[in-house]
């Protein structure tokens, strides 16, 4: 089951990459560990270890999500999850933010706009005399 979701959300992160969950030992599953196998459109299929930062991060993304699907939780805090992401993949991620949202709640620390633009609410924090300050923006809805 979490193959089927990891598989699913990967597509949807890439716009139709492939990915797959492979155990190293089949025959006895908890004798062995897990790799990742990747396909991102129009580069060819490798193991998730000798992929880029970025690819690394949407892989693990994928596979954060297919948990999700199979244990859920009530909320997520990512800490720049989209660090390593470029603008394409960072606003496929807000879109699955705002898509897994009626499920669960997601907190995300970013500072790339394109994952602002999908947020629900924003909040900013800076700093000012050793204080820590906290504005809330509000988002223009668009019909």
């Amino acid at each position: 089951k979490i193959d089927n979701s990891f598989r699913k959300y990967f597509s949807k992160l890439t716009g139709g990459g492939e990915a797959a969950l492979v155990l190293e030992n089949p025959e006895d599953p908890f004798a062995g560990g897990m790799d990742m196998n990747v396909q991102f459109r129009n580069k060819a299929s490798i193991l998730v270890s000798g992929a880029s930062s970025g690819e690394r991060s949407v892989s693990a993304v994928a596979f954060i999500f297919a948990l999700q699907d199979f244990m859920p939780t009530a909320f997520y805090v990512f800490d720049e999850i989209d660090a390593h992401l470029d603008p394409v993949h960072v606003s496929r991620l807000g879109d699955l933010f705002a898509e897994e949202s009626m499920k669960s709640q997601f907190v995300v620390i970013t500072l790339k706009p394109e994952m602002v633009s999908k947020a629900k609410k924003v909040w900013g924090i800076y700093e000012r005399s050793g204080y820590s300050h906290v504005v809330s923006a509000k988002i223009k809805e668009t019909t």
